[in-house]
């Protein structure tokens, strides 16, 4: 080889080592790049916001059931779609947001609820994600205005579309932020009809959840009612920091708090109880991913994790890739998996919550004498009374 020729050699090999070091350290350092690239730049109130929903219309609703043929609904929060730095809150009206829910959030979150309840799924003005990298005012504010859109929403929807039927409250990430919320600004009457609120993938301290949602507790079996069941997944290798001392809660005293290494609620999926007793994969009735070949439907992959509540946080055998692949390790758990790993288990433990509910509103079962309890034409000699007492003595 000429020596014109290996110095041309050596050249390619020089460039193409300096590429292979700024793509590893462009890969090493791709969380500040994300979180350079989807700060909004500006102050919350500066700028353009986006317009907000009109419910009464059908277009400010992914899925709207309105000859809803099942004898419960589910009010259903969708978690981070949105991934852009140019508003402090998604449009409703943007097209990649909606496609994403089309495509992968309806059937492999929201379908597990919608196979025995009827389906609302509002659009909302949800929160960027960098509102969830720090604690800036701005964040906070931004989830502020995605909670008064749900607020309306779920108004508009107990006035227009509920028509008094029991009702499950199911969101994942942000939207399980907003949908706690909705527990506990609850009033006694709404929350008579809750089936059970399923929010998942969100940190929530546990005296969060006793002091804010007082009135609904965490579930402890897989067929008690009105209560919340909650979780925060991770895996062995996942960078964990975030959900257990930087995740901002909503706080009694108003506004948001950091989690600040408190305990988390978790409900285990797979035994539906907060004990600490671990589900093995023999109990997993099936994770579910979107299928290959056929758009709208999943595959159901039976017992593929077992699930294990260690500290707040539900460990799992798998480790499935955020919707944004390029959204680095730190701030994987902001967006929704594209694998739900409890799918199979979440469908059929509803079914459960659902029926109980209805036993429990139907009543106590009757005596064995086939009374009612409470008849108030039960034999006199069963009821107490003047006759049950002995007659006073004749004076003498």
């Amino acid at each position: 080889m000429s020596t014109r020729g290996r110095a041309i050699q050596l050249g390619l090999l020089a460039v193409v080592g300096v590429l292979v070091i700024v793509g590893l350290s462009v890969y090493a350092a791709r969380d500040n790049l994300i979180r350079y690239t989807l700060n909004p730049g500006r102050a919350f109130a500066s700028g353009a916001q986006p317009s907000a929903p009109a419910y009464e219309l059908s277009s400010s609703w992914a899925v709207r059931t309105d000859a809803g043929t099942q004898p419960v609904d589910v009010f259903f929060l969708y978690p981070t779609v949105y991934f852009s730095g140019e508003y402090w809150n998604a449009p409703v009206t943007n097209a990649a947001v909606r496609e994403r829910l089309s495509r992968m959030i309806r059937p492999l979150y929201a379908d597990p609820f919608a196979a025995s309840a009827n389906l609302y799924m509002p659009y909302y003005r949800q929160a960027a994600p960098y509102s969830f990298m720090g604690g800036t005012e701005y964040g906070r504010q931004a989830r502020e205005l995605a909670y008064k859109d749900v607020s309306a929403a779920f108004k508009h929807f107990l006035k227009h579309y509920n028509r008094d039927r029991p009702f499950i409250i199911a969101g994942y990430g942000q939207g399980a932020l907003y949908g706690f919320k909705l527990v506990a600004d609850m009033g006694p009457q709404e929350r008579s009809r809750l089936v059970a609120a399923y929010l998942l993938e969100v940190a929530l301290p546990l005296d969060v959840t006793r002091n804010l949602a007082t009135g609904t507790p965490l579930c402890d079996s897989p067929d008690q009612t009105g209560c919340m069941v909650i979780w925060h997944s991770t895996t062995q290798n996942a960078r964990t920091e975030i959900p257990r001392e930087n995740a901002l809660v909503w706080n009694p005293g108003g506004g948001f708090d950091a989690t600040r290494g408190r305990e988390l609620a978790c409900v285990n999926p797979l035994t539906w109880s907060i004990s600490g007793r671990a589900g093995n994969t023999d109990q997993n009735l099936g994770s579910a991913m979107l299928s290959e070949f056929a758009p709208g439907r999943v595959t159901i992959n039976r017992g593929a994790t077992s699930a294990d509540c260690w500290n707040g946080l539900l460990f799992t055998d798998i480790t499935p890739d955020p919707m944004f692949l390029w959204s680095g390790p730190r701030y994987r758990d902001l967006f929704p998996s594209n694998i739900n790993p409890f799918f199979a288990d979440i469908k059929d433990n509803v079914v459960t919550r659902i029926e109980a509910f209805a036993a429990q509103k139907a009543g106590p079962p009757p005596a064995a004498d086939g009374t009612p309890v409470g008849d108030p034409a039960a034999p006199a000699d069963d009821l107490p009374g003047p006759l049950d007492t002995p007659p006073p003595a004749d004076p003498q």
